[in-house]
């Protein structure tokens, strides 16, 4: 029963995805252009960033209280959580064209999917406090794809960094539009190497 619980919470998910990429078909192919041609220090940054995260998760992890790693995945048990990422193994084995055309997909998906975060959590936010607040939604957000409460928690530092490339790229240019755009491109570039490790994961 929890098996079928998962699948649907991930169908949904991927639909979820499909619809909001239909209705953001009309933007501008600026969003791609920055965040996959340009600012080559944004994709360094990134992955300094990305190989800190990890390294902090490995450390902390350990030491982090069991209710704080509660997630969508908890639900599942051991057993099927297992299960879940054997079948998931399995398939990418079985069709190699499926992963590739799901990381296709999320190639399409994510910069417009960062436009559109960046423009909810870090767009007219220049005060600390409120920073905090929208920066911990933010992470915990992340929860809804299974992401562990702590986890979570450590993403809304993630997305303090992205807050403060739009503060400071604001002051630079004193354009909010420019500013919004420059996260965008540091939050595209850090979502497109997430995935790209994950799906080398898979295949690998």
């Amino acid at each position: 029963m929890m098996n079928i619980i998962f699948y649907i919470i991930i169908s949904a998910l991927f639909i979820s995805n499909i619809v909001f990429a239909f209705k953001q078909r009309n933007e501008s192919n600026y969003t791609y252009r920055i965040v996959y041609f340009s600012r080559v220090k944004d994709w360094i940054f990134c992955i300094l960033t990305i190989w800190g995260l990890v390294t902090a998760v490995v450390v902390i992890d350990p030491y982090i209280p069991e209710f704080l790693k509660f997630g969508i995945f908890s639900l599942l048990g051991k057993e099927g959580t297992n299960a879940n990422v054997e079948a998931i193994n399995q398939s990418s084995i079985i069709s190699p064209v499926l992963t590739i055309g799901v990381f296709a997909f999320f190639v399409l998906f994510l910069p417009k999917a960062a436009y559109f975060e960046e423009r909810q959590f870090r767009h007219n936010i220049f005060e600390f406090k409120k920073s905090i607040i929208t920066n911990i939604k933010f992470g915990l957000l992340h929860c809804i794809v299974g992401v562990p409460i702590w986890i979570g928690l450590l993403l809304s530092i993630i997305g303090f960094i992205f807050t403060i490339r739009y503060i400071l790229e604001y002051r630079k240019t004193g354009s909010k539009e420019l500013a919004l755009y420059a996260s965008t491109s540091l939050h595209g570039k850090y979502n497109f190497i997430l995935i790209l490790l994950f799906t080398l994961t898979l295949v690998l």
